[in-house]
């Protein structure tokens, strides 16, 4: 059967599709943060908890204050680029989600536990004792099993030619592990996760650190931790480095050659994403954490550009978003960038309360 026959039609759009592609992007970038914050950091408290190590300083108790906010935006902002995937991708998102249907509806519960144990972990930290690693092993657990459902759908998708295998399984519990891309992307993504979870724990102690540095109010070990968090930071970072590489050589031959010479401008993205990975890590080892920041927040902006021309090339066969049907409409782009706006200052707002909350706590 010719797997393009499986591909059903795209929708028309109310805008050119570059203003969704764009959107797309900008709104994964900032989920990507909040996601890997809050894995990193959750995984971080386990070790923690696990080695003892809890008992000799906080950093596992700062972290169950602030893992269920994490979680919390990590999910509200996961929805706007998901629309937007939907919008230019949905017709094909949709037969991938279906082909593992039985698993992706456990997406839901999975995420409810994971909220769940976060809070348990959060709000009873003192009072479980031992039963605290069970807490936040549970959270751990919900959400590597959530990664690894998106990490299944997203790359079942690229790949139409797979979907003939529903007609020998129709049981909407297909997964995609066979693919030489799925285990070297899922743990690109996992060790990513370390890094920002460690640099968040840094960022964290960083300020606290330069009060008791100055004299004024700070919590003992302040820079203890933040040197622990780069260490998470960075040989985090070397391991996704070593995991970034298996994933370009694991490519489809014809979408590998696009970043080898193959196309100017995917090259000289891959280029620029290996000069930041370069800065990262210099920063990371000299213990900066801030202008490391910066560095990370600039990476991941041109990864995730990447990653959309690796779904754009590996659909070229079946689908192009240049040639979906546009019948103009800008007023739903204006009301969502109003609402957008809206939102963003009450999230603002409700964080600052929060922090000041806290303090005075």
């Amino acid at each position: 059967m010719d797997p393009a026959a499986l591909v059903p039609q795209s929708y028309p759009i109310t805008l050119p599709w570059g203003w969704f592609e764009v959107l797309m992007v900008a709104t994964f970038v900032v989920h990507l943060l909040f996601m890997n914050t809050a894995l990193g950091a959750a995984v971080i408290a386990l070790v923690h908890s696990v080695t003892g190590a809890d008992r000799l300083t906080p950093t596992a108790k700062d972290i169950s204050k602030k893992l269920p906010t994490t979680l919390a935006l990590t999910v509200n902002f996961g929805v706007a680029p998901l629309l937007f995937m939907q919008v230019l991708y949905g017709h094909i998102f949709y037969v991938s989600t279906m082909l593992m249907a039985a698993y992706w509806m456990a997406v839901i519960v999975l995420v409810i536990l994971a909220y769940y144990a976060s809070y348990l972990y959060d709000f009873r930290y003192d009072r479980l004792g031992n039963w605290r690693t069970l807490a936040i092993a549970v959270a751990v657990f919900m959400l590597l099993a959530t990664s690894f459902m998106f990490s299944t759908s997203t790359t079942m998708m690229l790949s139409p030619e797979t979907w003939t295998r529903w007609f020998d399984n129709p049981t909407g519990t297909l997964l995609n592990t066979a693919d030489p891309i799925f285990f070297p992307r899922w743990l690109h993504f996992l060790t990513a996760s370390l890094a920002v979870g460690g640099l968040a724990l840094a960022i964290l102690n960083e300020r606290r650190a330069r009060r008791q540095e100055l004299g004024s109010a700070g919590h003992a070990g302040a820079r203890a931790r933040v040197r622990e968090g780069m260490r998470w930071f960075s040989w985090a970072s070397v391991a996704q480095l070593f995991f970034g590489i298996w994933f370009l050589l694991s490519l489809k031959t014809e979408v590998m050659a696009l970043f080898m010479g193959g196309s100017i401008g995917h090259t000289v993205l891959l280029l620029v994403a290996l000069a930041g990975v370069a800065t990262i890590l210099i920063l990371g080892f000299r213990g900066a954490p801030y202008p490391a920041a910066a560095a990370l927040v600039a990476t991941i902006c041109v990864m995730a550009t990447m990653r959309e021309l690796v779904r754009m090339a590996y659909l070229a066969p079946y689908f192009k978003p240049g040639d979906m049907q546009v019948v103009s409409q800008y007023s739903p782009l204006v009301l969502f960038l109003a609402t957008l706006a809206v939102g963003l200052v009450a999230v603002v707002w409700v964080l600052r309360q929060a922090a000041l909350a806290g303090r005075e706590g």
